[in-house]
């Protein structure tokens, strides 16, 4: 699942061999069973905001495989709290390169190993729906560590309702 989304997964060359380490997660959650591979787990060390107790998450397909430009960020200890999420291609200048070196400088992370997530908020207008994404509190995600860290961007430009 990281893989597909600018997340990349080991290198098939570097990989142990079928089963080794390879390890799936199955977590009922408010989306439905979702099937979260070992190499797709994060580790929050600050947790997310309003979150900062919750630390392991991962990363899974929406299960009725609708909507495929989302994904859904679970946590493993609390199986009522998970967010959809979508990734950010980075190369897009949706958030200015100067933040992104900012935030990476911030937050430690190689700005060649930095993957962004988005977080989406669905709100129901009656029989339609507006979706959103946050893009002032992006999550930052160190793919080679499979550490990720939200980081509040101090340019006041970017909306924590930016309209999709």
């Amino acid at each position: 699942m990281l893989a597909n989304h600018a997340l990349p997964k080991q290198d098939e060359a570097s990989k142990p061999g079928p089963g080794a380490d390879e390890q799936t997660i199955t977590v009922e959650s408010r989306f439905g069973t979702l099937e979260i591979q070992s190499d797709d787990v994060l580790r929050l060390p600050n947790g997310l905001l309003g979150f900062q107790n919750n630390h392991d998450f991962g990363l899974a397909a929406i299960p009725d495989g609708q909507h495929p430009q989302f994904q859904v960020l679970q946590c493993l200890d609390a199986p009522d709290l998970a967010f959809l999420v979508a990734p950010l291609n980075i190369q897009s200048d949706a958030i200015d390169e100067d933040d992104l070196k900012d935030a990476c400088a911030s937050l430690g992370f190689l700005r060649e190993s930095l993957a962004v997530l988005l977080i989406v908020t669905v709100r129901r207008e009656g029989d339609s729906a507006q979706i959103s994404v946050n893009m002032r509190a992006p999550l930052f995600v160190d793919i080679e560590k499979r550490i990720a860290r939200q980081y509040v961007l101090p340019n006041n430009k970017y909306s924590i309702r930016h309209t999709l």
